[in-house]
């Protein structure tokens, strides 16, 4: 019966999401799609990390070293070159292959969102710097003392500038006095948010108009990407509102109560958008996932959460990222658009939102990645690429086969590359480059192959474990935790706040000047 239901979900997407609509209907499918997934997998601890090749006591508690879901795989001489591998993403001719229905402004909250947990190490890239929690450290920070630095102290508030008339982070350095040779931070304390090497790493190739203006925020990559600006932006704007009202429900709160009960509420929010918005656009599964409260806690997966290296370089969606941005009448290139936050200035939140919702995003596969990722990107002495240095973290990690993967999310072995993917000049590329035989073809570039099902957007490995590490991450937040959530928690505002948020769109609305013109959707909308 369960893999009846299963196969339900995936090919009548329309009927599920008919009948879902009865609450109790709803959560019974919502806590088996969830627990299909979950339990595809043996749940953590996984006896495994990059702190060794074999099990450890470091490397089942030190979560400073990267996760791994299996063991390291044995040398194979057969591999083709890791310069022929990085040329199996390369757009022909520059061409960009857009995505069925995926907007552009997916592509910016998929971005803004992973990477606050996926966070590799630059230094040592075995490690990583996460907190392994959803806990909106994109405005928050990694850790208390930096959260202490971007707080007003007044009010609950996070720091703020106004811009005509509108609310917006508060900039990183002072406008009048920073060159690109002489940084001057706009307050003491900004300079102790983030170490200065990853900021001249983040920053090494932008202009200097733009260098000024860059905004104060959670983190060092807060800045790299016009979708981080505009989410910043965003959530710091509907942070500060639920402190408005919080401060005119609870006179008596002081600063620090105020701050609190709006972080706790705004965490969930975020959640709340990964389950009924993200994880609905990339899986197809065509409704709302309404888990029944306190349903993970009775399950063997709900565990410590731990990022796995393999869910870091599967999300290298690189894909996603259009040839231009197109804004009216306008089109942006990449190197326009990225790196910087005067953009989101000049054109305000929404129409920058809604311009993402009308666009489409690449579609995620291989042959179709920007021709930006493979320019030379310096690192201290590397001056490889991003896609470069992508594939040797794969290699380097020594990861198993695709089809051993596969095996172990519960997935039958393919027998051939005719059933990996449809397309016939791929299946030849990648018989010549793995000589034929299908359990040689690597973990990384099988899953950027595989087709995927019917109204998914990634190939079927890739959609669950994808799935896999959300939902084990997402649903173990403390604060999802039928214990915890209660009024003492959130406060009667917090949690109204929270039962009137359907999705991102609700939040977009609340914080921009033109609610009813605004249109904030993952999907495409034409």
């Amino acid at each position: 019966m369960s893999d009846f239901l299963f196969g339900l979900l995936i090919r009548f997407p329309g009927i599920i999401g008919f009948i879902s609509r009865i609450t109790w209907v709803r959560r019974l499918i919502s806590d088996f799609y969830i627990n299909k997934i979950a339990y595809s997998a043996p749940p953590r601890p996984r006896p495994f990390s990059m702190a060794s090749s074999y099990t450890t006591w470091q490397s089942l508690t030190d979560r400073r070293f990267t996760g791994r879901h299996l063991p390291e795989a044995e040398p194979n001489d057969n591999l083709p070159s890791a310069d022929k591998v990085v040329d199996l993403w390369r757009r022909k001719e520059n061409i960009e292959i857009p995505s069925s229905n995926t907007s552009l402004l997916f592509a910016f909250f998929a971005q803004w969102f992973t990477d606050s947990f996926l966070r590799t190490n630059l230094l040592d890239r075995r490690k990583n710097t996460s907190n392994h929690e959803i806990d909106l450290c994109q405005i928050y920070g990694l850790r208390e003392e930096l959260t202490d630095i971007l707080r007003l102290k007044e009010g609950g508030k996070l720091k703020y500038q106004l811009i005509d008339g509108e609310v917006y982070p508060p900039y990183l350095f002072d406008v009048e006095k920073t060159t690109r040779e002489n940084w001057v931070f706009a307050e003491p304390a900004f300079e102790n948010l983030h170490p200065r090497y990853a900021l001249e790493f983040i920053f090494n190739d932008v202009p200097e108009e733009r260098l000024k203006r860059m905004f104060a925020v959670g983190l060092e990559h807060g800045n790299s990407a016009i979708g981080y600006s505009i989410l910043n932006t965003i959530m710091l704007r509907e942070h500060n509102r639920i402190c408005d009202l919080l401060t005119a429900a609870y006179p008596e709160w002081d600063d620090e109560r105020l701050f609190q009960t709006a972080r706790n509420t705004m965490i969930v929010l975020l959640i709340k958008v990964v389950l009924q918005d993200y994880i609905r656009q990339f899986s197809g599964i065509g409704f709302t996932l309404d888990p029944t409260p306190g349903m993970a806690e009775k399950q063997n997966w709900y565990r410590t959460n731990w990022i796995a290296l393999e869910f870091n370089l599967l999300y290298r969606w690189h894909s996603l990222v259009p040839e231009h941005f197109a804004v009216g009448d306008k089109r942006y290139a990449l190197d326009e658009f990225r790196s910087n936050p005067p953009l989101v200035t000049e054109y305000g939140l929404g129409p920058l939102i809604t311009a993402a919702s009308k666009q489409k995003a690449g579609r995620i596969g291989l042959h179709n990645t920007h021709r930006f990722f493979f320019e030379p990107f310096p690192l201290g002495d590397d001056k490889r690429s991003v896609m470069a240095r992508t594939v040797d973290m794969a290699r380097q990690a020594k990861l198993r086969s695709f089809n051993d993967y596969r095996e172990a999310f519960s997935m039958p072995r393919l027998n051939s590359f005719e059933e990996l993917t449809d397309d016939t000049d791929l299946q030849q590329e990648l018989k010549q480059l793995y000589n034929g035989n299908i359990d040689d073809l690597e973990w990384h570039v099988g899953i950027f192959a595989e087709k995927p099902d019917a109204s998914f957007m990634l190939g079927r490995l890739m959609a669950r474990m994808v799935g896999y590490d959300a939902f084990t991450h997402a649903l173990t937040n403390p604060l999802m935790s039928v214990h915890i959530q209660n009024q003492n928690t959130f406060s009667k505002v917090g949690l109204s706040v929270i039962d009137a948020t359907g999705g991102l769109a609700d939040i977009v609305k609340r914080n921009v000047k033109d609610p009813d013109n605004v249109i904030a959707s993952f999907q495409y909308i034409e």
